[in-house]
C-alpha cells in the first residue's frame, strides 16, 4: 500500500498524470468540440421560438434543448439557453456574464436588448450599442434589434429600412417579415402584409405576432368571421394576450354571443383588473342571463372608485335591466366623479322625468345645457311652463293657477279621480327671483301638476327690492 501510494504521488510530480480539470462554474456546460457553431440566422430563429414558447408557458422545454446544445466556445446556444429562462434580473445578470465570456460577440447583447424591449426601457438599448458595436462590427442581429427599436418609437422609415437589410441577409427571417408586416397594416397595405405573414407562418405556424396582423386586417376589412377565428388562434397561442382577448369580447359582443364574450372578458380581468374591463363583464353577464358574474363585477367596480365614465356605463347597463334606482345612484356617483360633464346630467335628467320626479330631471336637464335642450324644451311644453311677471302675489296666482289648472285637466284624462290641494311657498330675494321654492301641502300626488306649479312660480319675476314669502295656495277638483 505505501508503495503504490509512493508511486502515484512520483507520477504526480513528475508530470506523467494530469491534475483533475476544474469543475465548470454553475451553467457552464462540458465541452462538446462536435457541436457547430450556431449561424445567426439560427440564432435570430432561436430567439423567436423560445418567446413564442415563452407566450404557452412551455419555455423551460427551449431551456434544456439549448443547455443540451451549447458549447463553452458557441456564444449562440449559450446565450439562448439563458435567454429561455424567466426573464428577470437575475437573467439579465447572466447575459451580462455572457458578454464577458464573448467579448468578441454581439449575440449576448442581442438577447439583453430583446429583454429591454419587453421591458420597455428602450433609452438602455442606446446606451449599450457602442459596446455591441465594438464587439462585433458584422453581427447583423445588430442592426435588426435596431429596427425593432426605430419601430417601437415610431420611426417607420428606418424600421423598415432596418428590417429589409436583415431580409438580404436572411430571407426567412420572421421578425422582420412580422415587422413589415406591421408597418404595412398602419398603412392599409394589406398585401404586403399578408405576404409577410403567410411566410412566417409557413415556417412558425403558431407565430402569435404575425395571426394578431392577419385578424386585424380581417377586421378592417369587416369580415367578422375570419377576424374571430384568426383571434382564437392567437389567443391559443398566447393565453396572456390581454389586448387580443378584449377585442375578440368585443367582436363577440358584437356579433350577439355574450356568454362567449362573457368568458373573454372574465380571462382578460384575470390578466389585469380595471374599470373598463369590469363594466363590459357586467354588461356580457346580464346579456346573457347571469346575475351572479353581473352582480360580483359591479360591486367590485364599486370598490375600485370608477371615473365619471365607467359609472355612466353602469347607469347605461342598469336603464337595460329596469332597474331605474340603481341607474339614478349610478348617475349621481357619475357626476360626483365629474360635474362638469353635461352628459351625465343629461342622462340623469332624462332618467328622472321618465320616472315621474318631473321637478328634478328638469332641474338636471337645465344644468346639461345645449346636449339637453332637446329634452328640457318637450318637459316644459308638457308642464305648461310660461314665464310670468308678477305686479302682485294676487296676479302671480291667477296667471300661475290658470296654467296649473291646464295640466291638471290633461292629467284628468288618464286619472279621472285625481284632485286635492297643493301650498307653495316661494322665497324671494332682492332682485325678484325666487331663491327658494318649497312644497308645503300636496295632497295631489301628481309629478305632472306638482312640477308645472313648482316651475312656474321658480321661474316666475317677482317684484324687486321686494324680498319676503308668500304662499300660493291651489285646490283642484274634477267638478270645477
Amino acid at each position: 500500500m505505501k508503495v503504490a501510494l509512493a508511486l502515484a504521488t512520483a507520477l504526480v510530480l513528475a508530470g506523467v498524470v494530469a491534475p483533475l480539470q476544474a469543475q465548470a462554474a454553475p451553467d457552464e456546460p462540458p465541452e462538446t468540440a462536435l457541436a457547430p457553431p450556431l449561424s445567426l440566422a439560427e440564432v435570430s430563429l432561436g430567439f423567436t421560438v423560445i418567446e413564442d414558447a415563452t407566450r404557452q408557458g412551455t419555455q423551460p422545454e427551449q431551456r434544456v434543448r439549448w443547455l443540451a446544445a451549447a458549447s463553452r466556445k458557441d456564444p449562440g446556444a449559450r446565450v439562448l439557453a439563458a435567454y429561455a429562462l424567466p426573464h428577470t434580473e437575475d437573467t439579465w445578470a447572466e447575459l451580462k456574464y455572457l458578454a464577458g465570456q464573448f467579448p468578441t460577440s454581439a449575440i449576448p447583447w442581442v438577447a439583453i436588448w430583446r429583454i429591454y424591449l419587453e421591458w420597455g426601457v428602450l433609452d438602455q438599448i442606446d446606451r449599450s450599442l457602442p459596446a455591441a458595436r465594438q464587439a462585433e462590427k458584422t453581427n447583423w442581429l445588430v442592426e435588426l434589434t435596431e429596427a425593432m427599436v426605430a419601430e417601437r418609437r415610431g420611426q417607420a422609415a428606418a424600421a423598415a429600412a432596418g428590417y429589409q437589410a436583415t431580409l438580404g441577409r436572411d430571407p426567412a427571417n420572421v421578425d422582420a417579415r412580422v415587422g413589415l408586416a406591421r408597418l404595412a397594416l398602419a398603412v392599409g397595405d394589406e398585401v404586403t402584409a399578408r405576404l409577410q405573414c403567410d411566410a412566417v407562418l409557413a415556417t412558425l405556424p403558431g407565430h402569435a405576432p404575425a395571426l394578431t396582423v392577419l385578424a386585424a386586417l380581417a377586421e378592417a376589412r369587416g369580415d367578422l368571421p375570419g377576424s374571430r377565428a384568426l383571434l382564437v388562434r392567437v389567443i391559443a397561442a398566447n393565453p396572456g394576450d390581454r389586448a387580443s382577448r378584449v377585442r375578440l369580447a368585443k367582436l363577440l359582443r358584437q356579433q350577439g354571443d355574450a356568454a362567449a364574450a362573457r368568458d373573454q372578458w372574465r380571462a382578460a380581468l384575470v390578466i389585469k383588473e380595471d374599470a373598463e374591463t369590469l363594466v363590459a363583464l357586467a354588461e356580457a353577464a346580464r346579456l346573457c342571463g347571469d346575475t351572479a358574474t353581473e352582480q360580483r363585477s359591479l360591486e367590485r367596480l364599486a370598490s375600485l372608485d370608477p371615473g365619471s365614465s365607467e359609472w355612466r356605463r353602469i347607469a347605461e347597463i342598469r336603464v337595460e335591466a329596469k332597474d331605474g334606482p340603481g341607474a339614478e345612484r349610478a348617475l349621481r356617483q357619475a357626476i360626483v366623479r365629474d360635474p362638469k360633464d353635461p352628459q351625465n346630467r343629461a342622462a340623469l335628467g332624462r332618467l328622472l322625468v321618465e320616472e315621474g320626479k318631473i321637478i328634478e330631471g328638469l332641474e338636471q336637464l337645465r344644468a346639461a345645457g345645449e346636449v339637453a335642450t332637446a329634452d328640457r324644451v318637450a318637459v316644459e311644453k308638457r308642464i305648461n311652463l310660461q314665464r310670468q311677471t308678477a305686479t302682485d302675489v294676487a296676479a302671480l296666482q291667477r296667471a300661475v293657477g290658470g296654467l296649473i289648472d291646464t295640466t291638471y285637466r290633461g292629467r284628468l284624462k288618464e286619472l279621472p279621480r285625481l284632485s286635492g290641494k297643493l301650498t307653495i311657498r316661494v322665497t324671494t330675494d332682492a332682485s325678484g327671483r325666487a331663491a327658494l321654492v318649497e312644497v308645503l301641502e300636496d295632497t295631489i300626488h301628481d309629478d305632472d301638476v306638482r312640477a308645472c306649479a313648482y316651475w312656474n312660480l321658480k321661474d316666475a319675476a317677482y317684484p324687486a327690492q321686494k324680498p319676503g314669502r308668500s304662499s300660493f295656495s291651489f285646490t283642484l277638483r274634477p267638478g270645477r
